[in-house]
């Protein structure tokens, strides 16, 4: 292929991620205009900004280590800093899920003329659940495509420089990401020692991984053990220190909760040793789940062994006992959908290379056509809701949040806390007991907020404890006494497992103490 051609396939190329970019940053900023985006955007916003100390956020009461080891979030602080906005989140996260398309297009221009090449990088920009992930609230998982493809790109051409850069972030990412890369370490090393007394062939073409023959074996199996090694070392950091210095991994209780077992890996031997616990795994969302995710691929990903790679993804987020993992639409989507592209990436280098140029062009029109579908049928974007006005942020609102101290420990609506984090560090979506203002629209369309909230805001201005400062129609701002003896960081969620009220969840916590 001629410079020329080259540089005008990338050009189409960037042309279509471009747009791609600018319709989620569109529909990011209308979402930001409408008040629809919830708590995780503006929590992110405050660990960021937050970044070199501790990454401290008000809903998480600390450092956001003790739920995530995420040091890569870091590269974000100067766009925080300088915004004071957590929308600019929003724009990372497309551009960053964007840009996947470009190592993938890479990947398979190896291998590929510049059509197949295009259609399967389009394939992945038309995919509904990386699309979701793209357009819900911010979350550190979104590097993770990029990088994960960059990283196979980097293994399959042999360029080791890159690899080791990217070697690095990858074991910045989050921890689940880091066992995700440990077994793609593996497999380079294993794929390694098995070709590497291989005759080279001299072939155009005709070497890579894909074909099932590296261009340096020997390389490949150090650079495996090089991923093994770095994401192996995050996880001994975090797990073995960083964690435990800060109280532990609390997901461990609220993601694997099940009455066999709590946490991953006791839910693991759980299930190997006593297999009937399998009952509450296998459920029909999570069976749905997996329709979603290889249906609009036209099921491509089962005929390569590539695909393999994504099941430690699909592991995670399929064991966690809390729906909204495997619910798609949500974040977790991110962990396995690289891989899938890489198998159908695969299948169709295979094709090519048997003579099989019809199913070649016939079957990424049909994942496509099936993407489509599903985007308008079953869109998990679910856009009816998230850009459609939800509560208005109109005069009153804004008026009760300009009143907001910015030290204040404050409890307010999801959406509203998002709009206000960055500048209000101490800010929360949760009534917790130390909190000393809370704002609230007395109708507020929660069902949680008028069963619970609500009632116990009353009770408080009733005994004395809080009090109404201002009022602003429907909008008010109460100052509150925090519960004697409350303390910071004591307070993770407004209704733990197991608590029906928040008022047992409130005596609960000062009986801690």
């Amino acid at each position: 292929m001629s410079a020329r051609k080259m540089a005008a396939a990338m050009r189409k190329l960037l042309v279509a991620v471009g747009a791609y970019v600018a319709v989620l940053v569109v529909a990011a900023i209308w979402r930001w205009h409408l008040w629809t985006y919830g708590a995780d955007t503006g929590l992110f916003g405050q660990a960021i900004a937050d970044a070199f100390h501790g990454m401290h956020d008000g809903p998480e009461v600390g450092s956001h280590y003790r739920f995530h080891w995420a040091p890569l979030l870091s590269v974000l602080w100067p766009f925080v800093v300088v915004t004071r906005s957590a929308l600019v989140l929003q724009f990372a996260q497309a551009i960053v899920i964007g840009a996947s398309a470009i190592p993938l297009y890479a990947l398979a221009r190896t291998y590929l003329d510049d059509r197949a090449s295009f259609a399967i990088a389009g394939l992945m920009l038309l995919y509904p659940p990386l699309l979701a992930v793209a357009f819900t609230e911010f979350h550190e998982i979104a590097f993770y495509p990029l990088i994960s493809l960059a990283l196979f790109w980097a293994a399959d051409r042999a360029r080791w420089r890159t690899f080791a850069f990217l070697c690095v972030a990858s074991a910045l990412v989050r921890e689940e990401a880091c066992l995700v890369y440990i077994i793609v370490g593996a497999t380079f090393v294993i794929f390694g020692m098995l070709r590497a007394r291989e005759i080279p062939t001299v072939v155009p073409g005709a070497r890579g991984l894909l074909v099932g023959s590296p261009l340096e074996p020997r390389r490949l199996v150090a650079a495996g053990l090089g991923l093994i090694v770095a994401n192996s070392c995050a996880l001994v950091f975090y797990y073995g220190y960083l964690a435990p210095l800060l109280g532990g991994w609390e997901p461990a209780g609220v993601f694997y909760a099940y009455p066999f077992a709590s946490g991953p890996s006791a839910t693991v031997i759980a299930l190997i040793t006593h297999p009937a616990n399998f009952g509450a795994i296998l459920t029909f969302g999570r069976l749905t789940y997996l329709l979603e995710a290889f249906l609009p691929l036209a099921l491509l990903p089962f005929f390569s062994r590539w695909s393999l790679l994504a099941l430690p993804g699909f592991i995670v987020v399929l064991l966690s006992s809390n729906a909204i993992t495997w619910r798609m639409g949500s974040h977790y989507a991110a962990i396995w959908i690289p891989w899938l592209f890489i198998g159908v990436c695969s299948v169709l280098v295979r094709w090519h290379r048997e003579g099989f140029e019809r199913r070649m062009r016939v079957w990424p029109r049909v994942a496509a056509t099936i993407c489509v579908i599903v985007l308008i049928a079953f869109d998990p974007l679910h856009p009816a809701h998230y850009l459609r006005p939800g509560y208005p942020a109109n005069a009153d609102v804004r008026a009760a949040l300009a009143t907001i101290p910015p030290d204040a420990h404050v409890a307010l609506h999801d959406e509203w806390f998002t709009h206000i984090a960055i500048d209000h560090p101490y800010a929360t979506v949760f009534f917790c007991p130390y909190v000393d203002y809370l704002v609230y629209a007395d109708d507020y369309p929660n069902d949680y907020f008028q069963q619970q909230v609500l009632p116990e805001v009353r009770a408080e201005i009733a005994s004395g404890q809080a009090h109404e400062l201002h009022r602003y129609g429907k909008v008010a701002v109460y100052e509150r006494k925090p519960d004697p003896g409350a303390k910071y960081g004591r307070c993770m969620t407004a209704r733990p497992p197991g608590f029906a009220t928040l008022r047992e969840f409130l005596k609960y916590d000062l009986s801690r103490e």
